[in-house]
């Protein structure tokens, strides 16, 4: 497996801080991967081997305001700007990869991200998968606390609110947390703008589903206390026949760090090769 990580025009004018990784045979499908709230792309270190082992070439970019990006931590210009990034990673990876199926790949705010992307205009890829995607919280918050927050997000829009992370409710595996615990490029800050757009797409998204046309696999865990498997379910019930669902009894918010990951990993695979004819 070859590794790369380094700061890679995407479009003109716009730099973001990629990590790449690709198998020593040709690849046989594209995996782009969307990191999610407080990560970076290089949290998905050890997925991606579990896909180049698999054949797949695979990729991750340093969102706005995350990882080694140039923005306040937290902060990004807009919600539409994100997926526009998105849209120019996509294309990027068209070019470095040519010839070969393309999957995005979304996990927590990145599966509200590529569910987003997924139902507009887009130049589509040939598949998506979102893990646990942020549709609704689990526990959402208060009509009163939104009415404020909304007076605030006016008033000051990147006014910045701090969570604190616990990673045993978000995985399993004792490493996984510590491996958590000790990245310090993982934050726990997200400003009014964006978490009040997470809020209005998630919300838009489920609405908005029966657009859905690009083959999707959403898994979401039932032990997740973060984002709601319930949300998820309904999502894919709009959706209809391009929405395949799978509910992983008894898995954590990430799923592909629990200790019996290797369910869910199998899973994405075989969704994605059967982009490939697998």
């Amino acid at each position: 497996m070859l590794t790369t990580a380094e700061w890679t025009r995407i479009r003109p004018g716009i730099k973001k801080f990629v990590h790449i990784w690709t198998p020593d045979a040709a690849p046989t499908a594209n995996v782009a991967i969307v990191h999610g709230l407080g990560e970076h792309g290089g949290r998905y270190h050890r997925l991606a081997q579990s896909f180049v082992e698999s054949g797949f070439c695979v990729t991750a970019f340093d969102q706005q305001g995350h990882g080694r990006s140039s923005e306040v931590r937290g902060q990004i210009a807009s919600y539409d700007s994100m997926l526009t990034d998105i849209e120019s990673f996509l294309d990027w990876n068209r070019v470095k990869f040519a010839g070969i199926p393309q999957v995005l790949f979304g996990h927590s705010m990145g599966g509200n991200l590529v569910i987003n992307y997924a139902l507009r205009t887009f130049v589509q890829p040939h598949r998506v998968i979102a893990s646990s995607p942020m549709i609704e919280q689990v526990r959402p918050p208060s009509a009163g606390f939104v009415r404020l927050a909304r007076i605030a997000l006016w008033l000051a829009p990147n006014l910045k609110l701090r969570s604190k992370v616990v990673p045993e409710r978000l995985m399993n595996d004792p490493t996984e947390q510590e491996l958590l615990r000790s990245d310090e490029l993982f934050h726990s800050q997200v400003t009014l703008r964006l978490g009040g757009a997470l809020l209005d797409t998630g919300a838009w998204a489920l609405n908005n589903a029966e657009r859905l046309k690009t083959p999707m696999l959403l898994s979401h865990g039932t032990a997740d206390t973060m984002t709601s498997p319930i949300a998820s379910a309904e999502f894919a019930r709009r959706a209809g026949d391009a929405c395949r669902l799978e509910i992983l009894e008894g898995f954590f918010h990430d799923p592909f760090r629990d200790l019996a990951r290797q369910k869910a990993i199998d899973m994405y695979v075989a969704f994605i090769g059967e982009s490939v004819g697998r």
